[in-house]
């Protein structure tokens, strides 16, 4: 399966969503080598993305301190 394959199974996954025959083609063609370090990178991204939404609007005018 394709990276981005990938990275839609995950999203979906994330988002609880999704059509049974759609999962199960995909848990079919999935690379279950390489799903997990998807999953982890993808976790931390949508982590860091709504940490630095929260951070812009509480106090827009603070610089972010660690990053």
């Amino acid at each position: 399966m394709k990276l981005l394959g990938m990275v839609r199974l995950v999203l979906w996954s994330f988002f609880g969503v999704r059509n049974s025959k759609s999962h199960a083609t995909d848990l079919a063609n999935a690379n279950f080598t390489l799903l997990p370090f998807v999953a982890i990178l993808l976790a931390l991204l949508v982590g860091a993305v709504i940490y630095g939404v929260v951070h812009l609007v509480v106090d827009p005018t603070v610089t972010m301190q660690g990053f």
